[in-house]
Order: structure tokens, then C-alpha cells, then sequence
């Protein structure tokens, strides 16, 4: 049997050229090089959110990704400043107690004088007077040579609490490093961090690798669940991913891997299974169940990570679910006052707490595709070309774009801001549903109504016109429905959570907002379309990047890591889709602008 063809293809934005066997897709040749491509469907066909622009025989045309094989000689016209997802920077930590696990002592080889038939450790514990541990065999064993080195003037014990996990002679300071890793279900971001000073060196962020495998968690569950080769796919797509970052970090800082001794990891529960290699199936499966909760502390030699092979790495802990560790990292990061918060993280997934640092609700609502871009006709993640808000100045639509390219879609602010437009200006009716023609009269919006080839009625943001790249923008009814549906779950979430926390709205003292979509979204059209709760007297404020902040803050202080380790244990699991009141109130919440459930009653 003869071997398949092998075929060139090129990226010449990205500079790149690539050669593969004939027969792979676009979307699989997108990978190759680096730039996943977001197969919601899981790769089926149906989502159509991979169009990619390609040239074949001098010919460019738009093709979907994952259905379109490569020829030879295609080129595939994407670049980087397309592929990368908006990624928000964490807020800053000044009033940190800067404490990290992974310290660094230098002592003079001159001090390191062991007596007459006495220990090495014994020495190590006498001069830095802790009582240090060498559990590691690889230490051990290079102990011998280093320790009794005659080249170097210096000695650097490198420590992770009070275990010497690597001992380097120099004769100048050694700095040690570590990096904090946020892995979201659609993008990864990391902060390499100086461990000696505490200083924010670098940040990079990528799109996470396993969107290739379909943009949820549920379909990455049942595609790894198939098969013990599709979890390894999964777990070395978000390993790949991770290690990427790390050699942009350390390439752009000129700092080397060796020098990185400790990386810490938040990520919801599917991402944590799927990053240890740990079958999800049971997450997907009443009752809901994963393997543990506690956090997990690996050497880097375990997953491969490209660090010093005796460096750390921790998963945080998980909440209950599919609340996870990036929750977990989100309330680390409030403030530490008796206060009650509702904090709600608006991302691919949603969770939602209610509480305080003694005492927390937690649940997780299937919010998140919609506000993201899935299942929005002309919806796209938040990348060059987006919509990301869209106003009424003079009747006249404006809208801003990311980027400030011709727009190709709305990400979730902008399908925000486009139906608060809609029902603000009296063009749908509170159940979404476009307003009749005879009801229009004199609207100067009026036109911007049409019908397609279906017969069905949708809305131009931007006529084809008055865009360069020729496309019309625009709302078809089907999206406002799937916002509704994603506005219905997240409010029913939060209202249920409080009622089964114990307080009623006033006793908050404010409601959080965690997430890049969370930090974009405009609060008052997401109040006034009732995605968002809105209870007199409690105000509302965006956090950014929070689950990135608290990873941070794991990875900088031990204070903070012994706190992250109490938060389980105050922490209760709600599952909604059990409470009958869920069921009961979520279709009548569906209503824009008016939720029927009432939390004071």
C-alpha cells in the first residue's frame, strides 16, 4: 500500500510553510503551525465559525476550515493579530505580602563546611537554620558533586516551603522564576514572574489548543471520553499549549527555562481533568462527579513541562461540578472583608458565588457559548474584526470595532450592546420577538428591516455599503433568542443562589464581575435587557482577568496559598439544574428587560 502525497502549504502572513499529507483539513494544517481554529461543533460542519481565507489557483475564496482539504501549493491567509484572542491583563497586586514557596538562598562555600564523618544536610540545616528536606532523588544524587565543588564561590539553595528541591553553584546571584497560568476553555494566558523581587517580567497569552476538539467543555468531555488516544490528544493539545506560552516568555525575556522553578495553574474542572490526563467522562454524567478536589502538586518532569525539570507545578483546588479552579482563583482574589459579594464569572462557561471569605455558594449555569459568539449567526470571538459595542448617536447606528478593521462579526459585547439597541428603540418586543411591519410607522430605522432567502425577518447593524470588506452586519431572531436563553440562566442563577445562601439583595455590598467578556461587556445594556441583576443600592464593578489575578497571587505569597487551600472548606456546591425553582422561573426570565422572580419575596 503506497504512502499518502505529501502536499506543501503555506501561511505567508504568519511566514510559515508547512508539509503535510494530502487528505488533512485546513483546520488540521491551521493546528500544525500553531493557530487552532474554533471548531464549536466539534469539527461537524454546522457551527461555521472556522471560515478561513485561502488562495488556490490564484483564486481566494472563503472556506470552512474544518470540512476544506488542503491542496498542494494552497496558501491559508491567516495571521497572528487574527488568531489571537483579546486577552485582559490582571489588576495590580500592590498590597501583596510578597512570600513565594520557591526561595532561593545563597550561601558562601566557605560556610559549608561539613565536620568528620557528619552529613551534608546536616551542614545545610546548621547555615540556613531551617529545617530543610531533600526528598528527591535526582538532588540527592547530584548532591555529592556540587556541594563539594571547588570552581564556584557561591551556593544556591533553591527551597519550594522547606524542601531543597535544587542546589547550583555560581559565583554571581541567581534569580529564580515562576509563571502563573490562567487556562480558559477558549484561551490560556501566562505571568512570568521574578521570583527573587517579585516583579511582573512578561505576560503572553495563546488561544488553548483544544478548541480544535469543539468550543465547550461538553464536547471535549465526550470526544476524550471515546477514547484513551483522544484524552492524550486533549491533554498534549493544552500541554503544547502551555509550553508555547512559556517559550514566548522566556525567548522575549532572555531568560532560560532552567531558571523557572515553579508554575501554578487555574482552570475550570474539565480543563484540570483534561491538563493531569484524567478521563472527564463522569463530569458530563449525572451526578456530576470528578476525581478530587484537592490541589495537585506535580514536579515538572510529570507532564513535561518545559522548566527546570525539578521545578513544581500546582493545579489549584475545585469547587464542586464544573466550578473549578479558576472560581477558586476569582475568590481568592476579593477582598477579605466581612462584606457579601455576588461575584458572576461570564466566560465559555459561567459560575456564579454568593458569600464571603468565611462562607461561599457556588454554582456554574450554561451561559457562556452565546455571550462568546457560538450559536450568534454572525458571532466570533473577541479578535480583529469583532463588533465589540455598538451605539445610537444621532439615529445613526455607530459601531466600534476591534482592531479598527473592517468588521467581520460580534463578539459577545456587541451582541450585548446590538439587542439592547433593539429593544431600547422599540424594535423588539420584551419576549425578543422583531416587532410587526405595521407596528414600524415611521421608525428611522425603518429599512434597516429585511428578509431572507428563508422568509425570515433579521435587522442590518451595517449595510454592505458602509463596510469595506462588503459584508452586511447583522441580528437575525434566532440570535436574540439564544441571548435570551443565556440571560435567563444567568439571572435565575444568581437570584437562586441568594435565596439559598440565606440574604436578600440589599445585604450585598456589591455584585463582581469576573472575565475578559465581563470586563467589555457595557453594564447598563446588560442590566437593561435583565442580563444582569440589578438590585437597588448595590453597585456593580468589573474585576478584569480574576481567576488570572488570584493564580498570581497562589504563585507570589504563601499567606494567599494557605487561604486558596480554606477555600473548599467553606465553600457549598449548588447544582441548579436539581432545584425545582430553577426549572419553575428560567422560561418566565427569558423576558428582556423583566425577570419574574423576585428574591425579596
Amino acid at each position: 500500500m503506497s504512502s499518502l502525497k505529501n502536499i506543501q502549504v503555506s501561511f505567508p502572513l504568519l511566514d510559515k510553510n508547512i508539509t503535510v499529507e494530502a487528505g488533512i483539513t485546513v483546520a488540521e494544517a491551521c493546528s500544525l503551525v500553531g493557530f487552532p481554529q474554533n471548531l464549536v461543533c466539534g469539527g461537524k460542519g454546522t457551527c461555521k465559525k472556522c471560515l478561513v481565507t485561502v488562495r488556490e489557483n490564484g483564486l481566494v475564496s472563503e472556506v470552512l476550515s474544518c470540512q476544506h482539504n488542503v491542496s498542494n501549493n494552497i496558501e491559508i491567509l491567516i495571521s497572528k493579530e487574527a488568531a489571537l484572542s483579546q486577552i485582559l491583563e490582571t489588576s495590580d497586586n500592590d498590597e501583596l505580602c510578597f512570600n513565594p514557596k520557591i526561595k532561593v538562598i545563597t550561601i558562601p562555600f566557605s560556610e559549608l563546611k561539613t565536620e568528620m564523618c557528619s552529613y551534608d544536610l546536616e551542614t545545610i540545616r546548621r547555615v540556613l537554620d531551617l529545617p530543610v528536606t531533600i526528598s528527591a532523588l535526582k538532588v540527592l544524587q547530584k548532591c555529592p558533586s556540587v556541594f563539594h565543588s571547588k570552581e564556584n564561590t557561591l551556593m544556591n539553595f533553591v527551597l519550594f516551603n522547606n524542601e531543597i528541591i535544587d542546589m547550583i553553584p555560581t559565583d554571581s546571584e541567581f534569580k529564580a522564576y515562576g509563571v502563573a497560568f490562567d487556562i480558559g476553555t477558549t484561551s490560556v494566558v501566562g505571568y512570568l514572574y521574578n521570583l527573587t523581587t517579585g516583579v511582573l517580567v512578561n505576560q503572553y497569552s495563546s488561544l488553548n489548543k483544544q478548541i480544535s476538539f469543539g468550543g465547550d467543555v461538553i464536547s471535549r468531555i465526550d470526544y476524550a471520553s471515546q477514547s484513551l488516544s483522544n484524552l492524550k490528544e486533549l491533554q498534549n493539545s493544552i500541554l503544547e499549549t502551555v509550553n508555547n506560552i512559556l517559550s514566548n516568555l522566556l525567548y522575549e525575556s532572555k531568560i532560560s527555562l532552567e531558571s523557572v522553578y515553579d508554575c501554578v495553574f487555574c482552570g475550570n474542572s474539565t480543563m484540570s481533568h483534561l491538563f493531569l490526563g484524567i478521563n472527564p467522562i463522569n463530569l458530563g454524567l449525572s451526578p456530576f462527579t470528578g476525581i478530587s478536589k484537592d490541589a495537585v502538586i506535580l514536579t515538572a518532569s510529570d507532564l513535561n513541562i518545559n522548566m527546570n525539570p525539578l521545578g513544581r507545578i500546582t493545579f489549584l483546588p475545585l469547587l464542586g461540578g464544573f466550578v473549578g479552579a479558576d472560581t477558586t482563583a476569582v475568590l481568592l482574589g476579593l477582598p477579605k472583608d466581612d462584606s457579601y459579594r455576588l461575584m458572576i464569572d461570564l466566560g465559555t462557561n459561567g459560575e456564579i458565588a454568593v458569600g464571603n471569605h468565611h462562607k461561599y455558594f457556588v454554582a456554574s449555569t450554561a451561559c457562556g457559548p452565546a455571550l462568546e459568539g457560538a450559536g450568534i449567526h454572525m458571532g466570533m470571538r473577541g479578535t480583529t474584526g469583532a463588533i465589540e459595542k455598538v451605539a445610537m448617536v444621532n439615529n445613526e447606528i455607530h459601531c466600534q470595532v476591534i482592531g479598527n478593521a473592517p468588521p467581520l462579526g460580534f463578539c459577545g459585547s456587541g451582541i450585548i450592546d446590538a439587542i439592547a439597541l433593539l429593544f431600547r428603540e422599540g424594535l423588539i418586543y420584551d419576549r425578543g420577538n422583531f416587532i410587526k411591519d405595521q407596528a414600524l410607522d415611521a421608525h428611522p430605522l425603518k429599512n434597516r428591516f429585511k428578509i431572507d432567502e428563508n422568509g425570515q425577518r433579521y435587522f442590518v447593524i451595517m449595510f454592505q455599503e458602509d463596510n469595506p470588506n462588503g459584508k452586511e452586519m447583522v441580528i437575525t431572531q434566532k440570535d436574540i433568542r439564544q441571548v435570551q436563553l443565556a440571560k435567563a440562566a444567568i439571572y435565575t442563577g444568581c437570584c437562586l443562589l441568594i435565596q439559598n445562601f440565606g440574604i436578600q439583595s440589599h445585604d450585598l455590598a456589591e455584585i463582581v464581575i469576573a472575565g475578559a467578556f465581563g470586563n467589555y461587556i457595557d453594564v447598563e445594556n446588560a442590566q437593561f435587557i435583565g442580563l444582569l441583576p440589578k438590585f437597588e443600592g448595590v453597585p456593580i464593578r468589573s474585576i478584569g482577568n480574576g481567576a488570572g489575578t488570584g493564580a498570581q497571587l497562589f504563585l507570589l505569597s504563601q499567606d494567599e496559598a494557605k487561604r486558596c487551600e480554606q477555600i473548599p472548606k467553606v465553600t457549598t456546591h449548588i447544582e441548579l439544574a436539581t432545584d425545582p425553582n430553577f426549572s419553575r422561573t428560567y422560561m418566565g426570565n427569558t423576558t428582556l428587560g423583566h425577570n419574574v422572580i423576585d428574591i425579596e419575596s
